[in-house]
């Protein structure tokens, strides 16, 4: 009788050995899990693809594609911050967006074509800071998470650290996110690979008074004197024919100025290019204008009209951008990683 109690004992010894072995970790496992996708069910993600194709241009149709195959929400009818926040705001749902993407097309010399407001200027750091003071745009709402991410995929923003900064403070709502964009060309629907990032180089000269290619690539060889591209080849060649190989294309920068003058006799008479630089170079605020976009005023195609006493002046210069694709150092027939968080490529604030 007592062996059969002892042996009654061991077995209800194992039976809850097992027991509270096994439970407590099936258990957690399973409240882990669910407390998973809880937090995936609460987070969302959005791209806005903040501007239209003109022309011959697919670069939103491209990058929507690109999109499209990783399970993003996408919203293609916002052209503004006044209407992505808007968006946000009302589409949050108890959801909190984990991941912001903006695209829109733009570079260094054009800047953005994202409007602040409804038809009003475009982003730029005087316009956002002017829309922000006179409390023009909407204010968003708490529907970040504590590690939101907004993300902007416009080629070379990353080099506007100011701009970014104020972009920041603009999407901070309950948290403030992290922001992300490439100092670089973004390229969507390349030949090789969908999307990658290109270094990006820039020659100029008046509209409709083409030098040449020739004695273009010898303007990219004085200004790029240590990059190993063949320039010429570079400015012929449309889009990528091998993975890597540079290729280029154009496109115009306008520049236009209304200048009201109080009196007739200080109305200047500038009847062709020559004064009209000569006019420039003597008004700084103009001058400083020219410099800052980095272009120099003998590269642009000059005329002015008389108005009364205001003289319309216009510029544009046409700009020859050759893209050279980044490859890895250790496998140039690999392009580099384009995951936004790559800090060796992306600015992050």
């Amino acid at each position: 009788m007592k062996t059969k109690a002892l042996k009654m004992a061991a077995f209800m010894g194992l039976v809850l050995t097992f027991v509270f072995a096994c439970s407590p970790k099936e258990s957690s496992d399973e409240l882990a899990e669910a407390t998973t996708s809880e937090v995936l069910a609460s987070k969302q993600s959005v791209v806005f693809i903040a501007g239209y194709d003109k022309g011959s241009s697919t670069y939103y149709k491209d990058a929507t594609a690109h999109f499209q195959g990783l399970s993003y929400t996408i919203v293609d009818d916002a052209f503004s911050l006044q209407e992505i926040i808007a968006w946000l705001n009302k589409n949050h749902h108890k959801q909190d967006y984990s991941e912001i993407h903006i695209v829109n097309k733009g570079n260094s010399k054009k800047g953005l074509s994202l409007e602040t407001t409804i038809h009003g200027e475009l982003l730029s750091q005087k316009s956002l800071l002017n829309c922000l003071k006179e409390g023009k745009l909407p204010k968003l709402e708490n529907v970040l998470a504590k590690d939101s991410k907004l993300v902007f995929h416009t080629s070379e923003l990353g080099k506007d650290t100011d701009l970014l900064n104020i972009l920041k403070q603009t999407f901070t709502a309950n948290y403030q996110p992290k922001v992300f964009a490439t100092q670089h060309a973004t390229v969507f629907n390349g030949q090789f690979q969908k999307h990658f990032l290109a270094k990006a180089f820039y020659g100029y000269y008046p509209t409709a008074q083409s030098p040449g290619n020739v004695d273009l690539s010898k303007q990219f060889i004085r200004k790029y004197p240590l990059e190993d591209i063949h320039w010429l080849d570079a400015i012929r060649t449309k889009e990528e024919e091998e993975p890597g190989k540079a290729f280029a294309y154009k496109f115009n920068i306008p520049v236009r100025w209304e200048i009201e003058f109080s009196d007739d006799e200080d109305v200047p008479s500038l009847a062709d290019a020559n004064e009209i630089m000569d006019w420039i170079d003597d008004n700084q605020e103009y001058k400083n204008r020219i410099t800052d976009m980095g272009i120099s005023i003998e590269k642009f195609r000059w005329n002015a009209v008389k108005v009364g006493q205001k003289v319309i002046i216009k510029g544009k210069t046409t700009a020859v951008c050759v893209l050279k694709p980044m490859m890895q150092r250790n496998n140039p027939l690999s392009y580099v990683r384009t995951e936004f968080d790559n800090q060796r490529y992306y600015t992050q604030l």
